[in-house]
């Protein structure tokens, strides 16, 4: 299998994982409002959210402030329970380059 392929499919599961704990915790309106605000303010597209996994968790702190910890714990955990590894000696953002390597 091509490694962009499994890189596209990787980003795509990882960019439902963010939509389906955005829209869970939130809801439908205020994830709309969180991607108009990470299009808006950080030039980032809800399809780019994987390649862009820094750039989104200093928007999501920016714009929730200590609330993006709660969304960033249940993303992991919604990642954990489809198989990838936590590792919790490290931030939300260096967890996900290595779900990227995983």
């Amino acid at each position: 299998m091509n490694i962009q392929v499994t890189s596209e499919k990787r980003s795509e599961k990882l960019n439902k994982v963010i939509d389906g704990v955005l829209k869970q915790i939130l809801g439908q309106e205020a994830a709309q409002i969180i991607y108009q605000y990470l299009e808006n303010k950080h030039s980032i597209q809800r399809n780019e959210i994987a390649q862009k996994m820094d750039a989104f968790n200093n928007a999501l702190e920016a714009y929730l402030g200590t609330g993006a910890t709660v969304i960033e714990k249940v993303i992991l955990e919604n990642l954990e329970f489809l198989g990838l590894e936590e590792n919790k000696d490290v931030d939300f953002s260096e967890r996900q380059k290595m779900l990227k390597l995983a």
